[in-house]
């Protein structure tokens, strides 16, 4: 009997032992994934990541591992990544994603440094409802590129654009009626609302925080949009109004030496230096009511998954990816102009014709709204546009049908 009872306690004791054992190794597994954050990037930023990683792995004795997705898609996916554990800890998104996402429950509040990297206009790209949502990184706005092998300078009024759109130097080659001297998408919202907000158009309010206040039927919407139509019914060719292929035709025709002057998105200047076109980049012209063109002004942030089971090590790490050094690097890299104010105003003075009119146009940018219902602005603005510009409407009608689909839209989705 007693030899039993030694039996149960031995058994006793080695059960628990082995539960010592299993505990300390879960212990020492969550540990080590603690000691590791992950990072998506489009896969151009990879290099960049892992020139910088080194010091900040050394400094917090972690591991970041570099993953490469498509930053849009990696985004779309966060909702089913996240909870199965496959998401990243930090990503990288649009400013118009940043608020939808962090409304949505996916991002995770963020805390941003209080060194003066950011302005107030930068922050208020990542926050929603006063919370910060992620880190800025880059700003991006429109701008004007001009052939230098067929115009001396930039033009800086839309009265010079339409005059050199007289000139039958640029007489489109398949219907001589028509000029390509100046082209632009402005059936891709993304570059009308510059014009139209410059006529005095806007997006939910002053703020683009009232998805109530729709401003794209007022009465400077209605003259923007009529100046838009008069370029797409007297000047130039109808594939203009096609928007699923115009943008191929722009780059064609500024690629080929058609056309002098565009305006267009600084992502682009790299198909057209590879395309080996002499070309010039200046801030937009002041347009033909006497205000300025208020492109859009975006970028890209950091972000962490609301997901990520390692936040504060994350936190640090896109504050560290932020800081003055490293944005220079980054800029070197990338081109890309960086959000952090020290160096902008660094970069800024370089020779870099691209960069100083992307910090230029930039101060009169209108930031574009974060929150979720601008998603359900895009394809109602941009039938406005094509709508007038098509003839299939006046501007006006076209204009009030755009900003009650949106109404609608927003009403059924958001039940406003």
């Amino acid at each position: 009997m007693l030899n039993k009872v030694k039996k149960l306690g031995f058994l006793a004791l080695a059960a628990s032992s082995i539960g010592l054992i299993l505990a300390g190794c879960s212990n020492s597994k969550k540990e080590a994934d603690n000691k590791t954050i992950t990072i998506t990037v489009d896969k151009g930023y990879k290099d960049y990541i892992n020139r910088v990683k080194g010091d900040f792995e050394k400094k917090n004795g972690v591991k970041v591992e570099v993953k490469t997705k498509d930053a849009l898609t990696a985004l779309d996916n966060l909702k089913l990544d996240g909870p199965a554990g496959k998401a990243a800890d930090v990503l990288m998104a649009p400013y118009d994603r940043v608020g939808v996402l962090g409304k949505q429950g996916q991002l995770a509040t963020v805390k941003l440094p209080t060194d003066g990297r950011y302005s107030d206009a930068d922050k208020k790209n990542v926050t929603l409802n006063q919370k910060q949502y992620g880190e800025p990184v880059t700003i991006e706005t429109l701008v004007l590129f001009y052939n230098k092998d067929l115009i001396d300078h930039a033009p800086t009024t839309f009265q010079e654009l339409e005059e050199l759109s007289k000139d039958p130097k640029y007489a489109y080659e398949n219907d001589k009626s028509k000029n390509v001297a100046f082209l632009t998408q402005w059936t891709n919202f993304y570059n009308a609302y510059g014009l139209i907000k410059g006529y005095g158009g806007y997006i939910f309010g002053d703020n683009g925080t009232d998805p109530k206040n729709i401003g794209l039927n007022n009465k400077g919407a209605v003259e923007g949009i009529t100046y838009m139509t008069n370029w797409f019914k007297n000047t130039w060719p109808k594939g203009m109004q096609a928007k699923t292929s115009n943008q191929n035709f722009i780059t064609d025709q500024f690629t080929k030496g058609k056309t002098a002057v565009i305006i267009d998105g600084p992502w682009q200047a790299a198909a057209y230096k590879k395309a080996g076109v002499n070309y010039g980049v200046a801030k937009l012209p002041t347009l033909a009511n006497g205000e300025k063109y208020q492109a859009f002004g975006g970028g890209k942030a950091w972000v962490i998954s609301q997901y990520s089971k390692n936040k504060g090590m994350a936190q640090k790490f896109i504050d560290y990816l932020t800081t003055d050094k490293n944005m220079q690097k980054f800029y070197d890299m990338t081109q890309e102009v960086p959000a952090n104010e020290k160096t902008r105003t660094a970069v800024a003075k370089t020779d870099n014709e691209l960069t100083s009119a992307v910090i230029e146009q930039y101060k009169d940018a209108s930031p574009m709204p974060n929150i979720p219902e601008m998603t359900e602005v895009w394809t109602g603005a941009e039938n406005m546009v094509i709508n007038a510009a098509s003839g299939k409407d006046t501007p006006k009608q076209a204009a009030d049908k755009a900003t009650k689909q949106i109404q609608q839209a927003i009403k059924q989705k958001y039940k406003e």
